[in-house]
């Protein structure tokens, strides 16, 4: 019922947290894990005594002919895809969830058929490996509730939402040539097309501010931000030219 997509890439010091944080959860069974290994050099070995669970499925790049990491955005197409699921949720390696935090998703999706993404609260740490229930967070992440406004300038999605697979057929798929914030616009564009949102008010998620992250580290902060500003102006004034007209 529920596709977790996951690109690992230098993921030894979070893996095993990580897995322990997808096995707990309470819908586990209801789950399908799609790992699509983006490193030159094959991680599969920090994974292969959970491969033993059938619902954990492993690939390296080069299954899919692939010579070069084709990007987090790339490596979630090629997940989206394969996934058998109904529901899409992306998990990161340094992110983790509260145990029924996807159950949450799962059944409100499933009750309401016209929602197509569910988000929720989420608190930031600066530490690795914590977890939801035990962490030393001080900040949690703006999320409000959604309208194409709102979305325009808080991304309130942020790391852990969960999408109806077919949001993919209506709309497309993440823009591989934005390396910061391609699921941003994802959801700007859908949102834009008519697609509902809905927030669970509960803090659900802890977001790791990662300090080698491809959109947090200090050397690509400045471009990440850049680039989402640039979607935030773009979709701001394609509002602003229907209005016009």
């Amino acid at each position: 019922m529920i596709s977790l997509i996951t690109s690992m890439f230098n993921a030894e010091e979070f893996i095993d947290s990580f897995m322990e944080n997808i096995l707990e959860q309470t819908v586990f069974h209801k789950c399908e894990l799609i790992i699509i290994d983006a490193n030159k050099e094959p991680e599969k070995h920090l994974v292969e005594n959970y491969l033993k669970y059938e619902n954990i499925k492993y690939n390296h790049i080069s299954d899919f002919g692939l010579s070069k990491d084709p990007g987090v955005y790339g490596c979630w197409n090629l997940a989206i895809k394969n996934a058998l699921g109904k529901y899409i949720t992306n998990a990161n390696v340094d992110d983790r969830r509260a145990k029924n935090a996807i159950e949450k998703q799962f059944n409100l999706l499933e009750k309401k058929e016209y929602i197509d993404l569910v988000y929720y609260r989420t608190l930031e740490t600066d530490l690795p490996n914590e977890t939801v229930e035990n962490n030393s967070a001080k900040i949690e992440f703006p999320c409000i509730d959604f309208s194409f406004d709102n979305l325009i300038r808080v991304n309130s999605p942020h790391c852990q939402p969960m999408w109806r697979k077919s949001i993919h057929e209506r709309f497309g798929y993440f823009n591989e040539s934005l390396k910061f914030a391609a699921d941003y616009d994802m959801w700007l564009r859908a949102a834009e097309r008519g697609a509902n949102m809905q927030r669970i008010n509960e803090t659900l998620g802890l977001y790791y501010r990662n300090p080698q992250g491809i959109s947090s580290k200090e050397e690509t902060l400045m471009d990440a931000v850049q680039e989402v500003n640039q979607l935030k102006m773009q979709y701001f004034n394609n509002v602003h030219a229907k209005q016009l007209t």
